[in-house]
């Protein structure tokens, strides 16, 4: 895909809204030809998935770095808990999506058919490096259960940012003991 018609769409949606954005915006923004767009995208639905998972896989990669560091499991989590909080909290389209069409916004996310749900999406990109991670032997549940659990608990934190369950060390606390074997006597 190119990154040009993304980029434009995720400026396009930031200053418009993802309904009042069209695949002529986007084309003019990109600087290219209505045809273009349309042979890219197909359609403005397709669009929307298709910057959903751009944006995902570039979430996912700044989250690769955070568990291929040597810090104890329940800090990997705790950073990337931050880290989530931070890049969604600054993420304009998506909170442009979450204030004035979180409809929208619920509907890019959920799975139907032909559509991927994104929890799915970021469960079999992130799975696979935390199963050959190396604090992977220390997981209850298998990689697959601990991202999709992980993920339910941010995308809940992202939707309502409001919690009692304390900063991210605590929140990382909570999800180590849904997915983690208890640490060892010594």
């Amino acid at each position: 895909m190119d990154h040009r018609l993304i980029q434009a769409a995720l400026e396009c949606i930031a200053t418009y809204g993802y309904r009042k954005t069209s695949l002529s915006d986007v084309a003019a923004k990109a600087g290219v030809s209505r045809a273009t767009v349309y042979r890219a995208f197909g359609s403005k639905d397709r669009m929307g998935e298709l910057v959903v998972r751009h944006e995902g896989a570039r979430f996912i990669e700044q989250i690769e770095e955070i568990f291929a560091s040597a810090a104890p499991p329940q800090e990997q989590i705790a950073r990337s808990v931050e880290f989530a909080l931070e890049f969604t909290g600054n993420h304009d389209v998506l909170q442009r999506m979450l204030m004035e069409e979180p409809e929208e916004l619920f509907t890019m996310l959920i799975e139907r058919p032909g559509h991927t749900a994104f929890i799915t999406f970021l469960t079999e990109g992130m799975a696979p490096f935390l199963a050959a991670g190396p604090n992977a032997h220390l997981l209850r549940v298998t990689p697959e259960q601990a991202v999709e659990f992980t993920t339910r608990v941010i995308l809940s934190l992202i939707a309502h940012p409001t919690t009692s369950l304390g900063g991210s060390a605590e929140i990382a606390r909570f999800i180590w003991a849904a997915i983690g074997r208890p640490a060892s006597p010594a």
